[in-house]
């Protein structure tokens, strides 16, 4: 455990090294010699075993994850796609946060653009990626290109796709 100093606020950190966690405890204002002191308090929390995290906390903290890695795959998906916005024709592929395989590939005859993406099933470690994750990021993709009709395809221009991949075409 380890005493923060905050002006008049006085916090309580646990460093939880079997899950790779730093926890704020409890913080609390402290006035000195007060019978409302912060120190006296912690120490009441911990006597009563309501100091350290809980199972309610690892869920939050777990779902916050979750948040986190969507956003970050969904930042990657949507730069990759920029990126092939720039160097039409040029098909592009990168694995969203170190994990999610991805290519995307850009084409325009002037009138119509054509925006090709592909996500893979498979991660980069070879695990199975739900199909809920892919839709996710498929939605965020429809939400970026809001005058585009996207569709569900099973070919890719040029080429062939694996059975491992979930392809979707937007036209605009």
């Amino acid at each position: 455990m380890y005493r923060l100093r905050f002006s008049a606020e006085r916090g309580v950190t646990w460093v939880d090294e079997e899950h790779d966690v730093v926890w704020l405890c409890a913080v609390h204002r402290r006035q000195e010699g007060s019978d409302d002191d912060a120190y006296t308090w912690f120490a009441k929390l911990h006597a009563d075993g309501k100091l350290l995290p809980a199972g309610d906390d690892r869920l939050r903290d777990r779902a916050e994850a979750v948040i986190r890695l969507q956003r970050g795959l969904t930042a990657g998906m949507l730069l990759l796609v920029d990126d092939a916005l720039s160097h039409k024709g040029a098909e592009l592929s990168a694995d969203l946060g170190g994990h999610l395989p991805c290519r995307v590939l850009v084409l325009g005859n002037g009138r119509i653009e054509e925006i090709w993406c592909a996500l893979s099933a498979r991660a980069a470690d070879g695990t199975h990626v739900r199909d809920e994750l892919r839709d996710i990021l498929f939605a965020a993709l429809e939400a970026r290109f809001p005058d585009a009709v996207f569709e569900t395809r099973s070919d890719w221009p040029g080429g062939r796709t694996g059975w491992w991949e979930a392809v979707r075409l937007g036209l605009r």
